[in-house]
């Protein structure tokens, strides 16, 4: 098999791994809990945010005439300044494919596999997205086009379950607005433009392998619409049945919802579909973040990126065990150091100078 042919991917699939991106890790440890029973406000407010956001990243290639994010850095900052910050988005994205993996290890070792070592799961799901890696990006693509119908599905279902099993409670979702919009905007900025919107700048790696752009502004828009929608209504089933203390009640509230469902006394333990939906999630979320590091690593030392996979995949997986010692340290971490010390320089910081570089030479042509 020529894995050089599997390095085009179509507008479909392109939307669907910016569907699942942003749904993935956020379905498993829920977002905006902060704000407590107005959660489903302030990820919809972000849901917009996200979308200016994303809207900026793909002005900025538009107007550098530039086909990779990296080469961007590298003509605007010059060669060696231009590496130093590619070298800063290659630990950054191996941080954050770390963080991902811990978040599913913990995932199954506490629901599933209580007697299996986190290592033994981590291990086995890096080298799943080390073999897809290999084979090539649309082979991703392609392996997400297989599984959204399911996904989509079982969220859906899952919202109408809590319902019809009577587990849902709106009261949950009474007062709006009951603290005014203070806790709403702490709980947008920084974490929810950080987590999950701002993380798709990994995504303007994926656009030089786009077979067809020119519908690319408006598809992809209206993806991370539907995902933020999506991001609402898991936030409103979450409420609805564990009430305002999400993070008190459980370390990943969908799967937690999911397990109150019982229909006829026979329709019991969807919680294992859950799983199921997140372990796709987690798979394309991962992929993304390590095929950007390869991408970065390939860029500076021009190595192909496939002769990289297995060594970093190691070093991946390893990380993400020393991450943290356990998880409740690893959410703080998640919801303090990451935010205003990764996302918001690099994700916010470094983009808005590089809008300021470009606007710049375009007055000095003129």
């Amino acid at each position: 098999m020529d894995n050089n042919k599997n390095e085009t991917l179509s507008i479909l699939q392109l939307s669907i791994l910016i569907y699942v991106f942003l749904t993935g890790s956020a379905v498993v440890v829920g977002i905006g809990g902060e704000a407590k029973q107005d959660a489903w406000i302030a990820i919809g407010i972000s849901t917009i945010i996200g979308m200016l956001l994303f809207r900026f990243y793909l002005w900025l290639l538009e107007s550098s005439n530039q086909k990779s994010f990296f080469s961007l850095l590298e003509a605007s900052f010059g060669k060696w300044l231009g590496k130093s910050v590619i070298f800063l988005y290659i630990l950054y994205f191996f941080y954050i494919a770390s963080r991902v993996l811990r978040d599913f290890g913990e995932l199954l070792v506490t629901t599933i596999y209580r007697s299996t070592p986190i290592e033994i799961v981590i291990i086995l799901l890096i080298l799943t997205v080390a073999y897809i890696l290999i084979k090539g990006i649309e082979v991703l693509g392609r392996t997400a086009e297989i599984f959204i119908p399911y996904t989509m599905f079982f969220i859906a279902f899952t919202g109408l379950g809590v319902l019809i099993s009577g587990e849902f409670h709106l009261m949950n979702l009474e007062p709006v607005l009951g603290d005014g919009m203070k806790p709403i905007i702490n709980t947008i900025f920084p974490n929810l433009i950080g987590f999950p919107f701002g993380e798709l700048i990994v995504v303007l790696l994926l656009l030089s392998k786009l077979t067809f752009k020119k519908k690319l502004n408006k598809t992809s828009l209206w993806v991370v619409v539907i995902g933020g929608l999506t991001l609402v209504y898991v936030s409103i089933i979450q409420i609805g049945v564990l009430g305002v203390s999400i993070r008190d009640r459980a370390s990943f509230p969908l799967l937690t919802a999911a397990r109150e469902i019982s229909l006829l006394n026979f329709i019991e333990r969807v919680d294992l579909i859950i799983v199921f939906t997140v372990m796709f999630g987690i798979i394309v979320k991962v992929s993304l973040f390590f095929y950007g590091g390869l991408i970065g690593m390939e860029h500076i030392f021009n190595i192909p990126y496939r002769k990289l996979v297995f060594p970093f995949s190691m070093q991946i997986a390893f990380y993400s065990i020393l991450i943290s010692p356990n998880m409740a340290e690893h959410i703080d971490e998640g919801l303090v150091v990451v935010p205003y010390y990764l996302h918001m320089p690099l994700q916010i910081g470094i983009p808005c100078l590089l809008g300021i570089v470009l606007i710049t030479k375009k007055r000095l042509q003129k």
